[in-house]
């Protein structure tokens, strides 16, 4: 039976939904899985100041059941970094997070980070998933700073475990 320009256009609505909704799926199917191990995004160039950083958790107001729009706050002292164990405290750290993303397994965090030392502070902005068993991490972009830090760019690498979280900064020069 020869197809109508009603039923073609029908026919061509129903595959577009189809298609789109098969999308969606894969890209949800996506978010959900755990986030793969966070990796620097480029090797540091020559001219670029790495900092490695401890901080540990003091104070932390995550609620003990995360939901869409659960806001937080966490307080950790910060410490160079002495062979995975914390050193020579240099500061503290702070973050406020926000839930963007909740399933069953885990959940999405959008979270602001000051870390302050002495020198001056470097703000981070990140939104890391928090699926499945520890660690947990990602990328953070470098927002800006203050004192030896004014002008701070680049990307910080997080890995939280427990207590510790640990800031691999890589700062452009």
């Amino acid at each position: 039976m020869p197809r109508t320009p009603a039923r073609a256009r029908l026919f061509g609505v129903g595959v577009l939904t189809v298609a789109s909704a098969m999308l969606a799926g894969s890209a949800l199917a996506c978010t959900a899985q755990a986030a793969p191990r966070p990796t620097p995004g480029s090797t540091p160039k020559k001219d670029a100041t790495v900092l490695d950083w401890l901080a540990v958790r003091h104070s932390d107001s995550t609620p003990e059941h995360v939901h869409v729009g659960a806001d937080w706050t966490v307080h950790s002292y910060l410490y160079t970094n002495d062979k995975g164990r914390p050193g020579k405290k240099i500061g503290d750290a702070s973050a406020r997070c926000s839930a963007v993303d909740v399933t069953p397994r885990g959940h999405v965090a959008l979270c602001h980070r000051v870390l302050r030392t002495d020198d001056g502070s470097i703000s981070l902005s990140d939104a890391i998933d928090r699926f499945g068993p520890l660690p947990h991490g990602g990328l953070s972009a470098v927002t800006g700073g203050t004192g030896k830090y004014v002008e701070a760019e680049g990307e910080a690498e997080i890995v939280m475990r427990g207590d510790i979280a640990r800031f691999h900064i890589m700062l452009d020069d």
